[in-house]
């Protein structure tokens, strides 16, 4: 007879047995190590799923910057955050009158609202945080709702799609808003600060 019972039952000094032990042995030489690899591979794959975030928004990659610097060094072209409030510098002109101190007068766009013309004067020397933001190309996908509550579907180069309301595409028209336009995204952090058309 052949099989399991028929080799228990034989000698086991027998070449028959010690022929099957052999293949048995070398069968497990190479099935532990690959058992033990995909044991790795198995606590590997778990430990990169609980690390690694979910990328459900444009705001997966944090690159923005704050930096605290003299109100001397502020120049046109920057941003700056003031009071909870982002400003884009539009003007930057020093004052002085008489032996008093030196002054700076910002002039300033407000990014979030849309505001335009602010200024504001600081003393010589005062500290205030610029803001270096992440920029993201996206692409309009869509617009839906109605009235206020309109919104502009975008979504980035790896398909991440956003929800911006309308209102905050400050200075352009939901007709130039079509399928396909290039929309350029700034953010600080998880705070969604301009939308520019490219």
């Amino acid at each position: 007879r052949t099989g399991p019972v028929a080799i228990l039952a034989q000698d086991v000094n027998s070449p028959q047995v010690e022929s099957s032990l052999f293949r048995l042995r070398s069968a497990l030489f190479f099935v532990r190590p690959m058992l033990r690899c995909q044991a790795l591979t198995r606590v590997a794959v778990r430990q990169w799923v609980t690390s690694t975030p979910p990328r459900s928004s444009l705001l997966a990659a944090r690159w923005a910057s704050h930096d605290s610097v003299s109100v001397n060094e502020v120049r046109k072209g920057q941003v700056l955050f003031q009071g909870g409030e982002y400003w884009a510098v539009k003007d930057w002109q020093p004052a002085k009158q008489g032996r008093g101190a030196a002054s700076y007068e910002v002039t300033y766009d407000e990014l979030i609202t849309g505001k335009r013309g602010g200024s504001h004067k600081f003393g010589s020397g005062t500290r205030v945080t610029l803001v270096v933001l992440d920029k993201n190309d996206c692409e309009v996908m869509y617009t839906q709702g109605e009235g206020s509550d309109k919104v502009v579907v975008i979504a980035d180069v790896d398909f991440n799609e956003m929800e911006i309301p309308l209102t905050r595409f400050h200075g352009i028209s939901p007709k130039e808003l079509n399928e396909g336009t290039k929309v350029h995204i700034y953010t600080d952090g998880e705070t969604l600060v301009q939308v520019t058309l490219r």
